[in-house]
C-alpha cells in the first residue's frame, strides 16, 4: 500500500521503486541496495524515500538502537541487525539532493505492535535506548515513536498506526493551509497529533518524533494534494 501511495501521491516511478517485503527484508539486501545499488542509479537532484515497518531493538549494553530487518536475531543484534546510526550514515553518503524517511518501528525492545518482549527476560524500564539525533538537514526522519516507547497497530483500519495518518497526511488531510501542498511540518505536526490522541484511546502513550527538529529543518513539500 506505502508502494501504491509513493507512486500515485509522491510521483515517484514505478520502475524507481524498490520493494523488500518479508524474506526479502534481509539485513544484506537492505544494507546492499543502500550501499551499492542506490549510489549507481541516482543524481545530485534525486529525493529518496525510505520507509520501513518492522521491528527495532537496542543493543542491550550500549543501549544502541538498530533496525531488525527479516534474518535479524536481538540475541546477536550487533551482527544481525542494521545500527540506526549507520543507517543515517549511508543516507547521508549518498550524492542526492535530501531523503526523507519514515520509520514506523520502535526501539524500546517491545515487539511492534505485540505485548511481548523481543528480547525474552528483559524490562522495558530496564533498557535504556540511545536516541539518535541528526544534525545535517540532507535527512529529515519521522519515526513512529519517542524513545521508550512501542509502536501500536491501528486494527480497526488494517494498519500501523503511525502508518495510518502517515498515508492520510501525504494524501492531502495534513494540508492545514489549503494551498494544494503538504509540507514536511504539515505532515509531522498531523501524525503526531492524530497518533497520541488515537494511542491514548487505545490506553497507551504513543508520540512520534521528527529529526532533525522541527526548529532546525526547512519547511518543503514533500507532495501535492490529490483532487
Amino acid at each position: 500500500i506505502v508502494k501504491e501511495y509513493f507512486i500515485r501521491v509522491l510521483g515517484v516511478p514505478e520502475e524507481n521503486v524498490i520493494t523488500l517485503i518479508d524474506s526479502d527484508a534481509t539485513k544484506s539486501r537492505i544494507e546492499g541496495y543502500l550501499v551499492n545499488y542506490i549510489p549507481a542509479n541516482v543524481q545530485k537532484n534525486t529525493t529518496l524515500y525510505v520507509y520501513f515497518a518492522g521491528h527495532g531493538a537496542p543493543d542491550m549494553e550500549k543501549g544502541d538502537p538498530y533496525l531488525v530487518p527479516f534474518d535479524g536475531d536481538t540475541r546477536f543484534i550487533d551482527q544481525t541487525g542494521y545500527k540506526l546510526k549507520k543507517f543515517y550514515n549511508d543516507l547521508d553518503n549518498l550524492s542526492i539532493q535530501r531523503s526523507y524517511v519514515f520509520l514506523d518501528s520502535c526501539f524500546s525492545g517491545v515487539a511492534s505492535r505485540a505485548a511481548k518482549m523481543l528480547a525474552e527476560e528483559t524490562r522495558p524500564a530496564l533498557i535504556h535506548v540511545k536516541d539518535v539525533k541528526l544534525k545535517k538537514k540532507k535527512i529529515v526522519s519521522l519515526s513512529a515513536a519517542s524513545v521508550g516507547q512501542a509502536s501500536n497497530a491501528y486494527p480497526e483500519r488494517g494498519h500501523g498506526l503511525f502508518t495510518y495518518y502517515l498515508l492520510k497526511g501525504l494524501s492531502g488531510d495534513a494540508d492545514a493551509d489549503d494551498d494544494s501542498w503538504v509540507t514536511v511540518k504539515e505532515v509531522f505536526n498531523y501524525v503526531s497529533g492524530h497518533v497520541s490522541r488515537v494511542a491514548r484511546r487505545l490506553g497507551t502513550e504513543q508520540k512520534p518524533t521528527i529529526t532533525p527538529s522541527l526548529e532546525k529543518i526547512r519547511d518543503v513539500a514533500i507532495g501535492k494534494v490529490l483532487k
